[in-house]
């Protein structure tokens, strides 16, 4: 139901700036957190396959796909408790479930162990992003919320950039010794030290969200989903996708461009440092230290600005803005990235990679606002996690084992996954942009049809 003021009949105004913005920089931190226990196994490639004896394919499974499937399927769940109930204590049980997982990595003995833990990172994991977008969409107005969502995609950056930078340092810490021996749990190899250390302190970071308001629930339709939750599940859905199928030309191009972008970023992340190791010889504390600083700086650059120049596109009319913009951040990426994956010089690559992701890191910010200002309020978390869960399997899952078997098939196996990462940019980055770029009138018709409906 839409939430109206007691005394004037109209909806409330939009909280002061500060406030939003507080709420905004806690739940970036979150993000933050959230990928830094997500990452950090891509720094820890070879002591995990040496000591378990997999493949690059198997780890790809590893790091990407049984992450990736667990987040798709809870997400799908975590969507609808986002619409339904207090999105802060969604947050709250998320944030304690996957840095317990992220603990639980450096308990595992075996292949399969280590990968039911990394399912329980997707799964908590999973209900963040439509809980947080949901919120940020009643925190600020139409024009103003891409920068909100560019700060808020903010954290992800820095937990990638964070993941190999203070990650690599603690990798080569604990690596100066073979095991450790810690109370309760005994002896564990150095890098599974890696994970305690950093799921750990999740579960106390995890009462930070109860520092934030939850935010009025804005611009509602009447739209009844039933009690219980599988009823409401089942018809949140439902309607999601009558919805979706009214805008077909929105809802597919932004579904699949984005998807292709998704890819690149997410396999791109699982097998830089691998790449950097392999090809220049370089150690986990140099690869955290450049490659983490690079993605940092390229991520808080690229989103700010991203998040500047969408919002004066929107005001000035442009209301395909999200759409637009990232279409012709791909094309300019392109070549860029091809050079950068393909270059002997570490310094050329990571001079590249950092004007990569630039173009590329504001991805989250983009989609999510597009998302969010076509779709009524009611169903927003839905649409953010059904998005997301697509864009998991896709990206996420599918990114790295796509470049591991790129590199296997067509090139030389492990030692060219360089070459692996330059054909996923050189292709799927020009197909998602000309995809977008074909969504921005189905962007527009679908804006309008919403404000008509009162979303």
């Amino acid at each position: 139901m839409r939430e109206l003021d007691a005394t004037t009949g109209a909806e409330p105004p939009y909280p002061a700036p500060a406030v939003g913005w507080y709420a905004t920089i806690v739940l970036a931190l979150l993000y933050w957190l959230s990928i830094l226990d997500r990452f950090i196994i891509a720094l820890l490639v070879d002591p995990i396959k040496r000591d378990m004896g997999i493949s690059d394919v198997q780890f790809g499974l590893l790091h990407g796909f049984a992450f990736a499937v667990t987040f798709a399927l809870f997400g799908i769940v975590a969507g609808v408790l986002a619409d339904r109930f207090s999105r802060r204590r969604v947050i709250f049980a998320c944030v304690m479930i996957w840095s317990v997982a992220t603990a639980a990595c450096g308990v595992a003995q075996h292949y399969w162990q280590l990968l039911i833990a990394r399912v329980g990172v997707g799964a908590g994991e999973a209900g963040l992003n439509p809980s947080a977008m949901s919120m940020l969409a009643d925190l600020f107005p139409k024009d103003r919320l891409t920068s909100a969502m560019a700060v808020y995609s903010i954290g992800a950056t820095v937990g990638s950039g964070t993941a190999y930078l203070f990650g690599g340092l603690i990798v080569e810490a604990v690596s100066a010794v073979d095991t450790y021996t810690l109370p309760l749990v005994g002896e564990m190899r150095s890098w599974q030290t890696v994970f305690f250390i950093v799921g750990i302190p999740g579960a106390l970071a995890s009462l930070i969200i109860f520092t934030l308001p939850e935010p009025v629930r804005r611009n509602r339709g009447e739209l009844d989903t039933g009690s219980g939750l599988l009823q409401p599940l089942l018809r949140s859905y439902r309607q999601l996708l009558l919805f979706m199928r009214g805008h077909p030309r929105f809802f597919a191009c932004h579904y699949a461009g984005f998807l292709l972008a998704g890819a690149v970023i997410g396999g791109g992340g699982a097998w830089y440092p691998a790449h950097m190791g392999r090809t220049f010889g370089w150690e986990a504390g140099q690869i955290g230290l450049t490659l983490g600083t690079a993605i940092v700086i390229a991520g808080i650059t690229g989103k700010l600005m991203t998040g500047y120049a969408v919002d004066a596109l929107f005001r000035r009319g442009r209301r395909d803005a999200q759409l637009r913009w990232y279409a012709g951040c791909l094309l300019v990426a392109t070549p860029i990235g091809v050079i950068a994956m393909t270059s002997g010089n570490p310094w050329v690559f990571l001079t590249g990679v950092c004007v990569f992701l630039i173009l590329l890191s504001p991805l989250p910010a983009c989609y999510a606002t597009a998302l969010n200002l076509v779709t009524p309020n009611e169903l927003r978390g839905a649409g953010v996690a059904l998005f997301s869960a697509t864009a998991g399997l896709i990206g996420i899952g599918g990114g790295p084992i796509l470049i591991a078997y790129i590199a296997e098939a067509v090139f030389n196996g492990p030692s060219d996954i360089g070459l692996g990462l330059a054909v996923m940019a050189g292709v799927c980055c020009p197909l998602a942009a000309a995809i977008l770029w074909a969504g921005c009138a189905g962007m527009r018709a679908a804006m309008t049809a919403t404000e008509q409906t009162g979303g």
